[in-house]
């Protein structure tokens, strides 16, 4: 999987480091890359340019939240479009593997055909030509899967038809509710995330994703039918964003994150309401 090249790339800093650190980063960059200090370098603007905006995206914190679900974001896509390939890949074999056993049975039904009375030289005759016939058959479908293996293909488009099953392959349930085979992660708080589905006309796959320490997770996968709503219950603090996926067409998407703070400690509750 190629790798990210992010802001924190730019600034030469991990993704958890501190307001400090970042800062100090900048300073010894501006340092060493201004173009008062490379007179002869004919790329210094260019490059101070690039280390002032990640700079300034990184050292604001709505603007480095919005930068880091991003990173998450692309990493996830990354992820399943890697899987979807190597699926597509052993898909590919496995039909060619296929095609190649009913080329060897019917070849040998067409031998055991052939009429065992005939004289010799009409039966080695026929035999040939049985033989020709299966080589032409069977070698551009060895040499088609021998490519399929060695090479790399290209992602395939992805499914418009998602039917009713969860990216895991489950089942989606049949009313709204939490999908099997994910966790349920971080049942900690009061708070209340009202999902609201009552404005498309698909039900949808959705999951709850907390963003901590750069790294987004998935606490909450359910489904929700068309028109319904669902509340994601015991929700506690964090940064969270809900990323979604229409039954109908495929489409992923994501809604604007919001912060929950300061009600686990006070034991006071929040209601969010998320309209698709």
């Amino acid at each position: 999987m190629k790798r990210l090249h992010t802001h924190y790339d730019n600034l030469k800093v991990t993704a958890d480091a501190s307001d400090e650190v970042i800062r100090a980063a900048y300073r010894a960059l501006s340092q060493k890359h201004h173009p008062d200090r490379n007179p002869d370098n004919a790329d210094a603007h260019r490059i101070m340019s690039i280390i002032n905006q990640s700079y300034a995206v990184l050292s604001d914190p709505q603007q480095r939240r919005a930068h880091d679900i991003w990173i998450a974001e692309q990493q996830r896509l990354a992820l399943q479009a890697q899987a979807q390939r190597q699926q597509h890949s052993a898909s590919q074999r496995q039909a060619q593997l296929q095609h190649r056993q009913q080329a060897v049975a019917a070849y040998q039904r067409q031998r055991e055909a052939v009429r065992p009375t005939r004289p010799a030289k009409y039966a080695l005759h026929a035999w040939r030509q049985w033989l020709g016939m299966a080589l032409v058959v069977l070698l551009p479908v060895a040499g088609w899967w021998w490519w399929q293996a060695q090479a790399t293909p290209a992602a395939p488009a992805i499914s418009t038809s998602l039917s009713a099953t969860a990216p895991n392959g489950q089942a989606l349930p049949a009313a709204k509710g939490y999908v099997a085979g994910y966790p349920v992660l971080r049942q900690r708080g009061r708070n209340v995330v009202e999902v609201d589905n009552s404005g498309l006309n698909s039900g949808i796959f959705a999951q709850l994703y907390e963003l901590r320490g750069g790294k987004l997770t998935a606490i909450r996968s359910f489904y929700i039918p068309a028109g319904e709503r669902f509340s994601v219950t015991q929700v506690g603090d964090g940064d969270f964003s809900l990323h979604y996926r229409r039954v109908d067409n495929g489409e992923w998407q994501i809604s604007a994150p919001w912060l929950i703070e300061n009600t686990e400690r006070s034991g006071q509750y929040r209601q969010i309401d998320v309209k698709l």
